[in-house]
C-alpha cells in the first residue's frame, strides 16, 4: 500500500510538472509583426513552368478533365516561389475559350498564401499563346500576409505553347484588399 501511494504521488507530481512547463512554453511564443500590405495593391509578376505531365481524362459526354501541376517564381511587391494547380474541364477538342481554375501557393521568407482564381483561357486558332484573364480571392495566409486575409486576386497572363503543349505561363498576379 505504501509503494502503491508513492506511485501514485510521483505520476501525479510529474503531470503536474508536464502541464505547468506546458503552459510556460505556450506563453513564450512570440507574435509576428504583419507586413503592411493593406495600403495598395499588391502586383507580383510572374513565371511558371509544368512541375510534372499533366492529366488527361475523357469524359462519357464529350468532355475532358485536363490537371498539370505548376511551379516557378514570383517577383514585385515581395519575392518568393509559387506552385499551382490548374484545373479545366472543357469539351474535346478544346473550344478556343473555355473556362480555367488555378489554386496556388506563394511561400516567401516571410510566409505564406494560399488562394484561387478562375477566368477564362482564351487560344485563338494557330495560335503558339493564350490569354488567361481570371478573379479570386487569398484564403489562407500565414501572420506575416494577415492583412491580404480574404483579398481579391486578379490575373491576366500568357500561356505558351510550342507542337500544341502547354510549356509555362507568366503574367502579373494583382492582390487587392477589400
Amino acid at each position: 500500500m505504501k509503494i502503491f501511494r508513492l506511485s501514485l504521488f510521483v505520476f501525479t507530481l510529474g503531470v503536474a510538472v508536464i502541464g505547468l512547463t506546458s503552459i510556460s512554453l505556450a506563453q513564450d511564443i512570440e507574435p509576428v509583426e504583419p507586413l503592411n500590405l493593406s495600403d495598395q495593391p499588391v502586383v507580383l509578376e510572374f513565371s511558371t513552368g509544368a512541375a510534372g505531365p499533366p492529366t488527361i481524362e475523357p469524359l462519357t459526354d464529350g468532355r475532358m478533365a485536363f490537371r498539370i501541376q505548376a511551379a516557378g517564381e514570383v517577383s514585385g511587391t515581395f519575392e518568393g516561389s509559387l506552385s499551382a494547380l490548374v484545373s479545366e474541364v472543357t469539351a474535346m477538342p478544346s473550344p478556343p475559350l473555355h473556362p480555367v481554375t488555378v489554386i496556388f501557393t506563394i511561400e516567401t521568407q516571410d510566409g505564406t498564401l494560399e488562394g484561387f482564381y478562375a477566368g477564362s483561357l482564351y487560344l485563338a486558332e494557330g495560335s503558339d499563346s493564350a490569354s488567361i484573364n481570371a478573379a479570386g480571392q487569398i484564403l489562407s495566409v500565414s501572420g506575416a500576409y494577415a492583412d491580404l486575409y480574404l483579398a481579391n486576386v486578379f490575373v491576366s497572363s500568357a500561356v505558351q505553347f510550342v507542337d500544341g503543349r502547354s510549356v509555362g505561363e507568366s503574367g502579373t498576379i494583382t492582390i487587392t484588399v477589400r
